[in-house]
């Protein structure tokens, strides 16, 4: 089987493929605290020991980088990413690049299975979302490309 790669766009604007062959596991890893400023990593590790690693942008007082940085926001990240794993392997071998020209739309589906006779709204895919350095409902916004892919 051919390697399977996810399209990602990273903060510097340049669209990065992410390994999807073979993932074992998609964690959460240590948050990254250094002062005023937060990082998010998030570990992909491969059937045969490998790990890639996303690291996200650092959060400052002053920017405006929105994380995945609760539980919440980290399980959806997590779940969205896991979805695309399963997509991308679902592809004929012919297609190995999932993601599109511009990266993944960082969209995940509902987190529960919806009724037959929910509304489209309830259904549809939705933004992933996350914390900025600005506390409550305002400082929680659209995930911000991540910084790098190791």
């Amino acid at each position: 089987m051919a390697d399977k790669f996810l399209n990602m766009a990273l903060s510097s604007g340049i669209v990065t493929p992410l390994k999807i062959s073979d993932v074992a596991t998609i964690a959460a890893g240590a948050d990254i605290n250094a002062g005023n400023t937060l990082q998010v990593q998030f570990l992909v590790t491969y059937a045969n020991g490998g790990v890639a690693t996303l690291l996200s942008q650092v959060r400052g007082a002053a920017n405006a980088v929105f994380l995945p940085s609760t539980d919440a926001q980290k399980t959806a990240f997590v779940r969205a990413l896991w979805e695309q794993v399963i997509k991308g392997v679902a592809t004929p071998w012919n297609l190995p690049i999932i993601g599109g020209a511009s990266g993944f739309d960082m969209t995940t589906s509902p987190a529960t299975p919806q009724a037959v006779t929910g509304t489209l709204a309830s259904k549809s895919s939705t933004q992933l979302l996350g914390t900025g350095s600005t506390a409550g409902a305002a400082g929680i916004r659209a995930v911000s490309p991540f910084l790098s892919i190791a």
